[in-house]
This record gives structure tokens, C-alpha cells and sequence, in this order.
């Protein structure tokens, strides 16, 4: 028999009366009391009842369904879940079309549809509709209770009314092979509820036993580039690859890079489905030892660099395979840098400064959006350079740029270098309290102003900014009085 001592007389008053009954009958509460075998059940009762309660799910419809997430430790990949939305419309007595309105940020809808989540460990409703970038989604921590991103974070859920699906994807290092998170997202209207039930199952990526049946050698010649952007790598033949592999379209290979070792790459390190490669050639990750990045993007193989991080005259070669089943295509592909040949002559005479008076007008707008003018021709003139001597210039650091007057101190770049936050005033300025930015864009072909305006900071009803931008190289000074204004935001 189960004793307690009388003293937990008082617990067991809110559970049943034959136990208020027990406990009155007994004066010496130090003394040990024996529960009766009804007692026992009864608690037992209760106890299967307040497990009841938690367990259950308060909804009038339960669309359940699971899915697979490859552990990734550092992309936050995951995968689809479509979800039977008519069975929801159905429930709320509206049409499809119109649920998945609601539902869109960007379609105009008179349905007021409600979001909610249930957290897993008391089956209680999180009253927001999202915390994430979709307009109904979640994060959701080990145990299935709704959370924010960060050390919590085990995975996420953002539908998609475009595809009536969730994109489920993960807080990237935080799953482990086996683990499995359930959640729960719901939506209610009027005196209706509906409520998505998906459990995910995190696996470990399994190890390559593919063998390469085939290796493509190619040869990439390009100039050592200051941007990320991505150039097509000629002479592939992909019909080759599908035939090799013997798949009828690459939406059934999966990409993979050789690391130094000669072992096999599978996480995507740069954009999917791509790697970083590291200055030895072997598969790496963006950062201080990155060179070029490769990938097969809108239709073909790219290869982007990492700005200033590669030298003309030298080459590097990268291992970028396809793989379907237990077949692998190797491209192997030869990157040389070359020098950059200038087509232009510099402008003869001797260096002069210069100064203009120009007006920028752009309306408001909550994002970063620029507005543009050219002044390669004035910087040719100017400093009589080539664009691509002034390129070389900046990135040498004998073309520096500052605002309102020139200093021998080095400038303190805020904004996107070599370039400016600035206040209402035209002052340079941190990021989080400028009104305007200036920059000066450089490439070898190009030379051009652009700025835009702080979605947070500028008023949408419009605001003039004074700018004194000057551009100094090897003592020569182009100085720009512009006049930014900021129009209001157009309705």
C-alpha cells in the first residue's frame, strides 16, 4: 500500500470528497495515512484526466503530416510541406481563392482569418500569427513551444499561399540526427479552428558512395574581380552529364565539391546549389582563405570570387561534380586571372580640379533603393586617368573620398565604402542615425554616384539633404555640392 503523510491532507481536498472524508476522520496530522485502494484510483483518475487535457488539441480540424530535414550546420535548408488548404476552406465555409488571400500580404482580402500556434508542451495557443518573414510561421524550439530565432531555435515554419505550403526549414547546428520536433500551426475563423500538425524528423547527411563515371576538363580565363558576381563557365556539355548519369533532367542531380583531401562536400557553402572553394582548390566556406565560389545557377555552371582575393597571373583549379544515385560527373575546372587589358587612353593634359553643383531627387521608399549619376567622364578629365586607372586607384588607396572638407587623417567610411551615412546637415554619420547615403561606385569600366535614403530614419513626407562630396586623387580634388532630396513616398 502507497502512504503519505496527512499533512498533503489539503492537496488531496481539491481531488475528491471520500478524500476530504479520510482526512477529516484523522486529528494527528504528523501520523503516516495508508490510501485506500479508492483513493488510488481516483488519483489515478484525475491524474489520466489532466493528461487528457494536456494532450489534447483544441480544434475542429487536425491535418497531420511529417517530414524529412537533412542536418545542416550551417544553411537553413529544409524542406516543403504542402498542406490540404481546401479542407480548411471547407471547415470555414469560404472558398479556396479567398483563404489563401487572407492568407497573402500582397491580395487584397475582406476575410478577417486569425493565425495562432500551439505550443507542444502544454497544448496552450500562442496568439501571434507568425515571428517569422512569412505572414503565418513560426520558430519552434526542441520541444515544440513557439520561440524566436536564435539559441532556442531548432527549426521553423513559413507558408507560402502562392503554393499553399510551409516552407519547414532549421536554425542551422542546432538539430541532431534522430531528433524529432512536432508543432503545431493553426488558423481560426468566427468559431472555427483548423490546426496543421507537422513532425519533422532530423537526419544526418549519409556519406558519398557514388562513383565518378565521367570527368569534363574546362578552362575559366577571367579577370580578378572586386564583386561576387557570378560569370558562366563555357565549354560543359550537360547533355553529357544527363547521359552519363542517366537522368532526363538536373532537377534529379544533387551538387557535390571535392575537398583537399579528395573526401566529398555535400552542404552547400554559398548559394544553393553551390561552394566556396578555398585558395588551395579544395571545397571551403566563405571567409579569409576563400577564392572563388562555383555553382550550377538558372540553367548553367558559374563561378563567382570573393572580391580582392585573387591575384593576376595565378590560376586555381576546382573540383565541381554532379551526382544522381550512385553515379558522379567531375567537372574539373581551371580558373586563370589574367591582367586586365585597359581599352581606354587617358586624357591628355595636366590634372586639374574640379568642382560641380548637382541635384539628386528620388521619392521615399522603405527599402535601400538608389538613385544614380554618372561622373566617369568628369573623373577622366579630372585626374586624367583611364576608368580603370581610377579604379586601381581607389583600390590602392590613393583615391579617397570625404565629405565637407578634405583631412589628412584616412577617411572612416560608414557607408558602403568608399561612401557616407549622413545627417540632415551632411555630416558623416553611423548607419543607424543617418538620413541619407552617398557612395562612389568604381569598377573597371564604371564611375558613378549613388545613394538612397534610411527607410527608418528620412521622412516619408520628404527631406533635402546638403552634401559636399569630394573625391580626392594624387592631390586632385572633384568636389560635388549635391542637393539630395528626398521626395515623398509615392502612394
Amino acid at each position: 500500500m502507497k502512504k503519505i503523510f496527512n499533512i498533503a491532507c489539503g492537496s488531496l481536498l481539491a481531488l475528491s470528497m471520500s478524500m476530504l472524508s479520510s482526512c477529516g476522520d484523522n486529528k494527528d496530522y504528523s501520523s503516516l495515512h495508508t490510501l485506500s485502494d479508492a483513493e488510488l484510483a481516483e488519483m489515478a483518475r484525475q491524474d489520466s484526466i489532466l493528461k487528457a487535457q494536456r494532450e489534447s488539441i483544441n480544434a475542429d480540424l487536425i491535418l497531420e503530416y511529417s517530414t524529412e530535414i537533412t542536418i545542416s550546420s550551417t544553411a537553413y535548408d529544409g524542406s516543403s510541406v504542402t498542406v490540404d488548404m481546401q479542407q480548411i476552406a471547407d471547415l470555414f465555409g469560404v472558398s479556396l481563392d479567398d483563404l489563401l488571400a487572407a492568407l497573402d500580404p500582397e491580395a487584397e482580402s475582406d476575410l478577417e482569418i486569425g493565425g495562432f500556434a500551439i505550443n507542444g508542451t502544454t497544448h496552450a495557443d500562442e496568439g501571434s500569427m507568425s515571428n517569422t518573414n512569412a505572414a503565418w510561421g513560426h520558430w519552434w524550439d526542441a520541444n515544440g513551444d513557439v520561440t524566436t530565432w536564435g539559441e532556442s531555435a531548432m527549426v521553423f515554419a513559413e507558408f507560402n499561399p502562392e503554393t499553399s505550403a510551409f516552407a519547414v526549414g532549421q536554425y542551422p547546428g542546432h538539430l541532431t540526427d534522430g531528433q524529432t520536433v512536432t508543432f503545431y500551426e493553426g488558423l481560426k475563423y468566427q468559431d472555427k479552428r483548423a490546426v496543421v500538425k507537422i513532425t519533422v524528423n532530423a537526419q544526418a547527411r549519409g556519406e558519398v558512395s557514388a562513383t565518378v563515371v565521367n570527368v569534363q576538363s574546362v578552362t575559366l580565363t577571367t579577370l580578378p574581380k572586386s564583386t561576387y558576381d557570378a560569370e558562366i563557365v563555357e565549354g560543359i556539355d550537360y547533355d553529357k552529364i544527363l547521359s552519363d548519369l542517366g537522368v532526363s533532367s538536373f532537377d534529379d542531380v544533387t551538387w557535390i565539391a571535392v575537398n583537399a583531401d579528395g573526401s566529398y562536400a555535400q552542404e552547400y557553402t554559398a548559394d544553393a546549389p553551390g561552394f566556396w572553394f578555398n585558395k588551395d582548390g579544395g571545397a571551403g566556406s566563405w571567409g579569409d582563405d576563400a577564392s572563388v565560389y562555383c555553382g550550377y545557377y538558372d540553367g548553367a555552371v558559374r563561378v563567382g570570387q570573393f572580391p580582392d582575393h585573387n591575384e593576376a597571373g595565378t590560376s586555381l583549379t576546382i573540383y565541381f561534380g554532379a551526382m544522381a544515385g550512385s553515379k558522379i560527373e567531375i567537372l574539373e575546372i581551371t580558373i586563370n586571372f589574367q591582367e586586365y587589358e585597359d581599352p581606354e587612353t587617358a586624357p591628355e593634359g595636366t590634372p586639374e580640379s574640379i568642382e560641380k553643383t548637382i541635384t539628386f531627387t528620388k521619392p521615399y521608399t522603405d527599402d535601400y533603393a538608389t538613385v544614380e549619376y554618372d561622373v566617369q567622364e568628369e573623373l577622366r578629365n579630372a585626374f586624367k586617368m583611364t576608368t580603370y586607372q581610377i579604379f586601381k586607384a581607389y583600390k590602392s588607396g590613393d583615391l579617397k573620398v570625404y565629405v565637407q572638407a578634405v583631412s589628412d587623417e584616412e577617411p572612416e567610411y560608414t557607408a558602403e565604402k568608399p561612401g557616407y551615412w549622413m545627417d540632415s546637415e551632411g555630416n558623416s554619420i553611423e548607419y543607424d542615425k543617418g538620413i541619407v547615403w552617398m557612395s562612389l561606385g568604381t569598377s573597371e569600366t564604371e564611375l558613378y554616384l549613388y545613394g538612397g535614403n534610411h527607410p527608418d530614419n528620412c521622412s516619408p513626407t520628404g527631406q533635402s539633404v546638403p552634401i559636399k562630396f569630394i573625391i580626392v586623387c594624387n592631390g586632385v580634388t572633384a568636389t560635388y555640392n549635391i542637393t539630395f532630396d528626398i521626395t515623398a513616398k509615392e502612394s
